[in-house]
């Protein structure tokens, strides 16, 4: 794993922590589960938004900026839930998505 992409991982768990003990969550995996369910809905909305179709009517830099939030928000929780459950995100990147790269 490069270092890149290992170390993000752990210090987005290390931030799920603290999110955790300042929001009185009990300690677990489930609730990043969950948290990751919520925000995947908040970034559908947002995706709806920027491409037009939403009842929320937002600019295009606003739009962006909401997308470009909910996708980190997403990356994130993804990130260190795989932390969590000790799986290299990298690695299985590689075996699940590159493995179809052509050159």
């Amino acid at each position: 794993m490069s270092t890149g992409l290992a170390s993000l991982q752990q210090r987005l768990e290390r931030i799920s922590r603290q999110y955790e003990q300042a929001f009185g969550i009990p300690p677990g995996d489930d609730w990043i589960v969950f948290k990751l369910q919520e925000e995947l809905g908040e970034l559908t909305q947002a995706y709806l938004a920027a491409t037009g179709r939403s009842r929320h009517r937002l600019d295009s830099t606003e739009a962006r900026a909401a997308l470009s939030a909910e996708i980190a928000d997403v990356l994130g929780f993804v990130l260190a839930l795989a932390e969590r459950l000790e799986i290299d995100a990298e690695a299985v990147l590689a075996a699940k998505w590159l493995k179809h790269e052509r050159d």
